[in-house]
């Protein structure tokens, strides 16, 4: 399913030219503390040991994905600034059951959800076995049942065909089950939104715009939309354009870090570097796991004369983040740094 569904990290073009956003959909938050919930936890495996590599974990809510994250080497995990909802905690790894826990966030009950989850074998296939239970099972119907009112189950089946393929990396054949979907079924605005990712990732922005616009024409009250096609907008160079559509974003979902990121970004291409500051600064109270926020705003200071903030931005992302794939060209950066008199 669209992007995080298959563990994929986000990158922004903004950090450097050779790196781009695949976009993080749904980050949900609202304007007062009130308003919103957390969920936190912890992963393990059943003989009590903690994953040894990254593995993604997302969270979902009506068959969308609203935000997703690592879990750090002691399986821990948090998804903050969630509105009142019903939402699935998902972990799919190859070789596992998949964990899909329901969890319902509602603030004036608790202001966060602990939960914890446990990875387990998958059993060894047999002819007609049956799928595993509630913990294991794949039940992404349940997330677009609201489809499947208004809509045959051939599509939905479609849909739930195309996340399966490109669960396993094979975009060619969700991209055909997404396809179908939509002919089926032109309002089916997620199987939409998955091949705007997958186009996206292809590089044919183009295509990835349409499918990006449908979204909005089709659900213009949700922010991840506009918050991918403010990407695609971002990543072509219409900056105007693309303030304007995140802006669009951020009043339906203002606690979206992803959306304050890519409006900050867009905003130092603009030249308002004030605003653009606030709105980074925003993103890592948001986010503080997000490595893209301290080396835009690390960039932001450089671009400025703001040597000395730029230094402090650069070693505070090495040491929140020392195994990020960037560590080693932000400390070359930072040596050089420390080898020129910083006035």
């Amino acid at each position: 399913m669209l992007t995080s569904q298959t563990g994929d990290a986000v990158r922004s073009t903004a950090i450097s030219a050779c790196l781009r956003l695949l976009i993080l959909l749904l980050s949900s938050g609202a304007l007062r503390a009130q308003d919103v919930g957390n969920i936190a936890g912890q992963v393990r495996f059943e003989d009590g040991s903690f994953p040894d590599k990254p593995i993604t974990i997302t969270v979902e809510s009506h068959g969308a994905i609203v935000d997703s994250a690592y879990l750090d080497n002691e399986g821990r995990f948090g998804f903050y600034r969630l509105l009142s909802n019903h939402y699935y905690v998902v972990i799919e790894v190859d070789g596992y059951q998949a964990v899909r826990e329901p969890v319902v966030v509602d603030p004036k009950i608790a202001q966060t959800n602990i939960v914890h989850l446990v990875l387990r074998a998958s059993p060894k296939k047999t002819a007609g076995s049956s799928p595993a239970g509630p913990a294991g099972a794949n039940r992404d119907l349940v997330d677009v049942a609201d489809f499947a009112k208004k809509f045959p189950s051939v599509v939905t089946k479609e849909f739930e065909a195309g996340k399966k393929a490109d669960q396993k990396g094979d975009a060619g054949a969700a991209m055909e089950h997404y396809q179908r979907a939509v002919r089926l079924a032109p309002g089916f605005y997620p199987a939409h939104n998955n091949l705007g990712t997958l186009y996206m990732k292809k590089g044919d922005m183009a295509a990835a715009e349409s499918e990006f616009r449908q979204v909005v024409s089709q659900n213009h009250n949700g922010a991840q939309a506009y918050f991918n096609l403010g990407n695609i907008l971002y990543v072509t160079r219409r900056d105007g354009q693309a303030k304007q559509t995140l802006e669009e974003g951020l009043r339906r979902e203002p606690g979206s870090a992803m959306g304050h990121y890519l409006h900050g970004s867009v905003l130092v291409r603009l030249g308002d570097f004030v605003a653009a500051e606030e709105e980074l600064k925003a993103t890592c109270q948001l986010d503080p796991k997000m490595p893209q926020a301290p080396i835009a705003l690390a960039t932001l200071y450089l671009q400025t004369g703001r040597d000395r903030e730029a230094a402090a931005m650069f070693e505070f992302f090495l040491q929140q983040f020392p195994g990020d794939p960037l560590a080693p060209k932000v400390r070359a950066s930072l040596s050089k740094m420390n080898q020129q008199p910083l006035f």
